[in-house]
């Protein structure tokens, strides 16, 4: 599904390198759900925005579907976003001036779906994060747990290979944090959904089927759950 050979990034502030990350090769298969984990500035939220296309790479190769998605043009890669990949923030990213519904239905609406075929996969995807009663509430009137989870579900509106998810659960509680795990769990085992997530808690393990820690750039440990 995904493999990543070499890869580096360096950041050039002033006079001085900094080495995000310094030589990481993985394989990530179809299907699994991986945790990327690592003390703050170990290169987590680097490797994941780079796997996800969302930064480049200074060295390093890139697979994913057997194709050399490092070689696209910006335009293929932004294309090939919207088609392949669902993204999750820990800020939720929704846009404060549309309802639950209209957010979702957003990367649809962006890859050209009809608005009728839209809104009623939008809909499904509601219903699957059981907020089909809140589809016409602003963000400003969802819970952080419930904003969450409309932002899983436009995530997953486009029935993308690969989601990716930053730190999903990094401002909400315990009680909303197993439910938004548990959500991916659920899609990971249902819909063969791989999941790369990066993540600072210990306990989020539990949900894993393999971690892979950071450290200063690299990969400190690799573990099979």
């Amino acid at each position: 599904m995904i493999t990543a050979k070499n890869l580096k990034r360096i950041y050039t502030m002033g006079l001085v390198q900094v080495h995000a990350l310094n030589g990481v090769s993985i394989d990530i298969g179809t299907g699994e759900f991986v945790g990327i984990t690592g003390a703050s500035g170990s290169g987590k939220s680097t490797l994941l925005h780079i796997l996800g296309l969302l930064d480049d790479p200074t060295e390093g190769e890139i697979m994913i579907g057997g194709e050399d998605v490092l070689g696209f043009s910006d335009s293929r890669k932004g294309r090939f976003r919207l088609r392949k990949f669902g993204f999750i923030f820990q800020d939720y990213a929704l846009v404060p001036e549309l309802s639950a519904l209209e957010n979702v239905i957003l990367p649809a609406i962006a890859r050209g779906i009809p608005l009728p075929e839209a809104r009623a996969s939008g809909g499904e995807y509601l219903d699957r994060v059981e907020l089909s009663a809140r589809r016409d509430h602003l963000p400003a009137e969802l819970s952080g747990g419930e904003q969450q989870r409309v932002a899983i579900a436009r995530a997953l509106v486009n029935n993308p290979d690969v989601l990716f998810a930053d730190e999903p659960c990094a401002n909400l509680d315990s009680t909303n944090s197993r439910k938004v795990l548990d959500l991916f769990r659920q899609i990971n085992e249902e819909l063969n959904q791989t999941v790369i997530m990066v993540s600072h808690e210990d306990w989020h393990r539990e949900y894993f089927d393999r971690v892979i820690r950071l450290r200063d750039g690299k990969i400190e440990h690799e573990e099979t759950l």
